[in-house]
C-alpha cells in the first residue's frame, strides 16, 4: 500500500499502524492546533473553540471539524514513507488526437509543469479542457511524481474518474468523495474533492483545480489551503475554468497569473446563445398549480420535435413543485434531480443514457456533465442565485458533441438581470475573439 504523502488524526494513525504497512519511524508526528491549526492552517482566533479537561482549557479547530477534532491536546501523523508509482503509469492511451487549440493549452501546460510553476487554462464550456491535460499527466507520472486533480462537486469527480482510468489504464486511479469507498487508497492520480485534499501533505507533484470558479472553492478560505498544503514544494499547479472570478481575471490582466485563452470549443463551431423569453411571474404561477404559457409552448414544441432538454430551476422547492405541474401538463413523467436526491446519480445517468425526454435539475448539473444533443431552459432565470459564471456554464451544457454542436438556449425570465446580460455577452464576445483569430468553422 502506498501511503505517501499521507496525513491521519490519531485514530486513523492507529488502524493504520496495526496493518503493519509501516511503524512508527515511517511518520512525523506534529501537534494538532499550534498557535494554528496545522491540519488546515486556520490562524483566526474567532474560529476556534475550546472545552474545559481536567480543570484545563483546551483550544479546538472549528473550521476543519467536519472531518475529526484537531486540538492543543492532539497530534497530526504524516507519512514520510517513499514514493512509490508505477513503472508504465504514465502510459497514456487516447484513440483521438487534440485538436490546434488544445495543443497549444497542452503546450503550456507542460510548460507550467516543467517550470513548477501556476497557471491557469481558460477555456470555453465543451473545449475539451480534460483532453488538454492528458499529455502533462504523463509527463508528470513519468517524472515520478504522483497527480491530483481537484474538483469542487462530487458529480464531476463521479464523472472524470472512468475518463481518466480509460486514459491511463497502467496506472492506479482512485476517486475520493463524501460516500467514496476508496478513502483509503491512494493512486498515481487522485481525483477528488477539494475537500479531501485535507488527508494529504506534500503529497502530489501535479495539482490540477478543475473549475477553480466554482463553489464552494471560491467560498470557503479553507480549501486553497489545503490544496496548497497538499502540494509537494516543486509543485506544479494548473488551474482550469470557464468563467474565472474577477479576481483571476484582473490577475490575468496584470501578468501575474499566466494564462492560455481558449476561445472556441474543439469542434470550431460557434458557442450557442442564450434567447431570452418572458416567463410572467413564475412563483404566482406554481402557487396555482398553472405552468406559464410561454414554457408550455416551448416544451411541448420540444416533445413535437423529439428534443430532450435539461431544465434547471432555482430551488429544491420550487423543483418539486414543477415537477408535478409538468407532469400533469405534458403527459410523462419528469424526474428531479438535486443535492439531496439519494437517486440523484442513477437518474443522471439513467438520462445520459437517453431515458426520458426532460430532465429537470438544480445547479448541481450546471457543470462537468455532458449530455449529447440537448436543449436547456433556465425556468425563472433572473432569480439571484443565478450568478454570471453559472448561466455561462449551463448555456454550455449545449452543443458539446461534434456530432451534435448546437442547440437552444432559453432563459425564461420576469425581467431581465445583469447576470443574464453579461452571460450572454460573455459568450458571445468568445465567439467574436474565435472569429477575429479565423479558428472557427462555419461551414
Amino acid at each position: 500500500m502506498d501511503i505517501y504523502g499521507r496525513e491521519w488524526l490519531e485514530g486513523e494513525f492507529q488502524e493504520i499502524l496495526q496493518t503493519g504497512i509501516l511503524t512508527s519511524d515511517d511518520v512525523v508526528r506534529v501537534k494538532g492546533v499550534d498557535g494554528q491549526c496545522n491540519r488546515c492552517f486556520n490562524v483566526d482566533p474567532t474560529r476556534f473553540g475550546s472545552y474545559n479537561s481536567d480543570g484545563e482549557t483546551v483550544r479546538y479547530c472549528r473550521v476543519c471539524l467536519e472531518f475529526g477534532r484537531v486540538c492543543e491536546r492532539t497530534f497530526l501523523y504524516r507519512s514520510q514513507k517513499p514514493l512509490e508509482i508505477g513503472g508504465q503509469a504514465g502510459t497514456l492511451d487516447v484513440d483521438f488526437s487534440l485538436s490546434p487549440l488544445q495543443k497549444k493549452a497542452s503546450a503550456f501546460a507542460q510548460k507550467t509543469f516543467l517550470d513548477q510553476s501556476a497557471g491557469m487554462v481558460w477555456a470555453v464550456c465543451g473545449a475539451g479542457k480534460t483532453e488538454m491535460m492528458f499529455e502533462t499527466i504523463a509527463l508528470a507520472l513519468n517524472s515520478g511524481k504522483r497527480v491530483c486533480w481537484a474538483i469542487p462537486r462530487t458529480d464531476v469527480v463521479i464523472e472524470l474518474l472512468p475518463r481518466l482510468q480509460k486514459a491511463f489504464p497502467k496506472a492506479s486511479v482512485v476517486g475520493l468523495f463524501g460516500n467514496s469507498k476508496q478513502k483509503r487508497d491512494y493512486g498515481d492520480i487522485v481525483v477528488t474533492t477539494v475537500h479531501q485534499l485535507i488527508r494529504f501533505h506534500h503529497a502530489f507533484g501535479l495539482m490540477i483545480i478543475d473549475e477553480v470558479d466554482a463553489f464552494p472553492y471560491t467560498f470557503d478560505e479553507m480549501l486553497p489551503r489545503v490544496a496548497l498544503k497538499a502540494c509537494r514544494m516543486d509543485c506544479a499547479t494548473i488551474y482550469l475554468s470557464a468563467t474565472p472570478t474577477a479576481k483571476d481575471q484582473l490577475a490575468i490582466k496584470r501578468g501575474g497569473l499566466p494564462c492560455c485563452k481558449i476561445p472556441a470549443r474543439f469542434h470550431l463551431k460557434p458557442l450557442d446563445v442564450p434567447k431570452f423569453y418572458w416567463l410572467g411571474n413564475f412563483k404566482k404561477k406554481l402557487q396555482k398549480n398553472q405552468l406559464p404559457n410561454p414554457l408550455k409552448k416551448w416544451l411541448k414544441g420540444k416533445l413535437a420535435d423529439e428534443r430532450r432538454a435539461l431544465l434547471f430551476v432555482p430551488t429544491i422547492a420550487s423543483g418539486q413543485k414543477l415537477q408535478g405541474i409538468l407532469e400533469k401538463e405534458l403527459g410523462e413523467p419528469v424526474k428531479f434531480v438535486f443535492s439531496s436526491d439519494p437517486l440523484r446519480a442513477e437518474k443522471v445517468k439513467a438520462y445520459k443514457e437517453g431515458e426520458g425526454q426532460f430532465l429537470m435539475t438544480t445547479m448541481i448539473l450546471e457543470r462537468g456533465v455532458t449530455i449529447p444533443d440537448i436543449d436547456v431552459a433556465v425556468i425563472d432565470a433572473g432569480n439571484a442565485v443565478y450568478e454570471e459564471s453559472a448561466l455561462v456554464q449551463i448555456s454550455g451544457r449545449v452543443g458539446r458533441s461534434p456530432k451534435f454542436p448546437s442547440g437552444e438556449i432559453a432563459f425564461f425570465h420576469y425581467g431581465r438581470t445583469l447576470a443574464m446580460e453579461s452571460a450572454r455577452d460573455q459568450i458571445q464576445g468568445m465567439n467574436h475573439q474565435a472569429m477575429k483569430e479565423g479558428i472557427l468553422c462555419l461551414a
